[in-house]
């Protein structure tokens, strides 16, 4: 019987260094909420993005 992970997510990949105090924070809510840090990295951006105005459809940006 060969089981089928989840599918990939149509994704990018984001590294970045981050102060330790809020990473620290980042994972202590993630944590409290049961989700994983990106997730709760999404669903902030998600937030502040909205809060901005910034449309969900504009054009995508090539890797570079």
């Amino acid at each position: 019987v060969m089981h089928m992970g989840k599918p990939r997510k149509d994704g990018q990949r984001f590294n970045m260094v981050m102060d330790r105090t809020l990473y620290n924070r980042l994972a202590f809510y993630a944590d409290e909420k049961g989700q994983t840090m990106t997730l709760a990295i999404e669903r902030f951006l998600k937030q502040c993005l909205d809060e901005a105005g910034v449309p969900e459809d504009v054009p995508r940006k090539e890797e570079q």
